[in-house]
């Protein structure tokens, strides 16, 4: 299927959301054209993670496996701008960029998604060690911002960090668990591309698995930050 292509700084697993900031004029138009009555793209576009090239202002080169999104809710305001929330509907392999209308334009073929073998039985282990991960990320910044910032109590941090790094229950869809798991992890956008091409949920999962069991160790071990908490969530175009 043919259509816009948005290149970003950050990989969209399927079924996660992303806030977007719309403020770049070619990116102004693809919003007002996906958001038309009758339009063509259904509301639909593609996010792909950039490898060369900037986010705004130039023609970026992105990987070729990215992600279909679709628009849940979009605000535009006066001066033009627009926040979108999208959510991941599916991976696609993106060829053929078109640069030559307002904003670019790509083939979107849509990826199978198999389940592979033993997925299911993996969901305990993979749980477990999500539970631990994230209490070891809650202490990690605890103990971080409580050696940093004498004024910060670990007990009013830890709190804090409770809003944020609730317990979370994978679901028991394993293809949904492994995008789940994909987008909760704090590493390099690197791995997390090679999460997304990964052609089926069990081999993801075991993967995130070992990436979980790693992180958390590494992070008790006081030698791995987490990722900043600006490259994890909202993107301006």
């Amino acid at each position: 299927m043919r259509l816009p292509h948005f290149p970003l700084h950050t990989v969209l697993f399927p079924h996660l959301p992303l806030p977007l900031h719309i403020f770049e004029e070619r990116y102004r138009a693809m919003a007002a054209d996906v958001l038309a009555d009758g339009s063509a793209y259904e509301g639909r576009f593609v996010v792909s993670m950039i490898t060369d090239g900037p986010e705004v202002g130039g023609d970026a080169v992105t990987q070729a496996v990215g992600t279909i999104c679709e628009v849940h809710s979009a605000e535009q305001f006066p001066d033009g701008r627009w926040l979108l929330l999208v959510v991941g509907v599916g991976r696609a392999r993106v060829t053929g960029v078109d640069r030559s209308g307002p904003y670019a334009m790509v083939e979107a073929t849509p990826l199978d998604e198999p389940i592979g073998a033993g997925a299911e039985s993996l969901l305990p282990r993979v749980q477990a060690a999500l539970d631990r991960y994230l209490t070891t990320v809650k202490r990690f910044v605890a103990r971080t911002a409580s050696v940093g910032d004498a004024s910060q109590e670990p007990t009013s941090v830890t709190e804090s960090l409770d809003q944020v790094l609730k317990p979370i229950r994978l679901p028991d869809d394993p293809v949904a668990a492994s995008y789940a798991v994909g987008g909760m992890l704090q590493v390099e956008l690197t791995r997390k591309q090679k999460l997304l091409e990964i052609p089926d949920a069990a081999t993801r999962l075991r993967e995130e698995l070992d990436l979980l069991r790693r992180e958390a160790r590494l992070l008790d071990d006081g030698e791995l930050p987490p990722v900043p908490a600006g490259d994890l969530g909202y993107h301006p175009n």
